[in-house]
């Protein structure tokens, strides 16, 4: 039977797993795999995995209760290997990239913030700064509405202005709270969303962090809606030279 895995981690982690029941419908019992100082937290894999709400819960709630009590690397729902000897190989063929990871994740975590524009306000304040589209939108409301070129091409202006000021303004969240943050990753872009992007924050950055992000509404509560996820187990920044220093 392969073999499904959700994380690894290092020989001092707690690894409260005894309660825990794994993905599938059988709800297999966790185990782990070893190796030099390194652990794979495993169990057995469901024939046919599918992305069930019921696994991915199950996914969600053994991560959840290892990070909650230690640093791991988590691994994506429908991390399947051949078999526990595989895992075993892989901790050992990898183990100095695994244990430098590790290190530099050390009590720290991941945030995710997306922010979703306003957009009758942020419209406005551009006509209100552009003379250029305050005057082309002034004219189309003195002609009664103008012709259907005549509204395209304000239409096209307008979108152009408005891209403009996503990248904007996603470049100042990500500027406003990078200094808290011992890494920075640039998340898929997300409909409605101007900004998707995750930080890993220590311990010790968290207050000044979160203290960044409350200015940060309050100063542009009006134009956005900034929205915080987390704290999350460090998926983005599992890349050796993504995880800070």
């Amino acid at each position: 039977m392969s073999t499904y895995v959700y994380a690894f981690t290092g020989a001092s982690h707690p690894l409260p797993v005894d309660s825990l029941a794994g993905v599938g419908e059988r709800k297999p019992p966790l185990r782990l795999v070893r190796h030099d100082g390194l652990t794979a937290v495993v169990s057995d894999a469901p024939e046919r995995l599918r992305a069930k709400r019921r696994d991915v819960e199950a996914h969600e709630r053994v991560l959840e209760t290892l990070f909650a009590a230690g640093t791991v690397l988590p691994m994506r729902f429908g991390t399947v290997a051949a078999d526990d000897e595989s895992v075993k190989a892989e901790l050992a063929s990898r183990a100095k990239r695994y244990t430098k990871l590790l290190s530099r994740l050390k009590g720290k975590v991941e945030v995710n913030v997306k922010a979703v524009h306003r957009e009758e306000s942020v419209l406005r304040e551009l006509l209100l700064g552009s003379q250029e589209l305050r005057t082309r939108s002034e004219a189309l409301r003195a002609s009664g509405g103008g012709s259907h070129q005549d509204k395209v091409a304000l239409g096209e202006r307008l979108s152009v202005a408005l891209e403009d000021r996503r990248s904007q303004d996603a470049e100042q969240v990500v500027a406003e709270l990078r200094p808290h943050a011992s890494a920075v990753k640039l998340g898929p872009p997300v409909d409605g969303c101007f900004v998707n992007v995750s930080f890993l924050v220590g311990a010790t950055d968290r207050k000044d962090f979160e203290a960044a992000l409350s200015r940060l509404r309050r100063e542009r509560a009006e134009l956005m809606e900034i929205r915080l996820y987390g704290p999350l187990p460090p998926y983005s920044f599992l890349a050796s030279g993504e995880a800070g220093d």
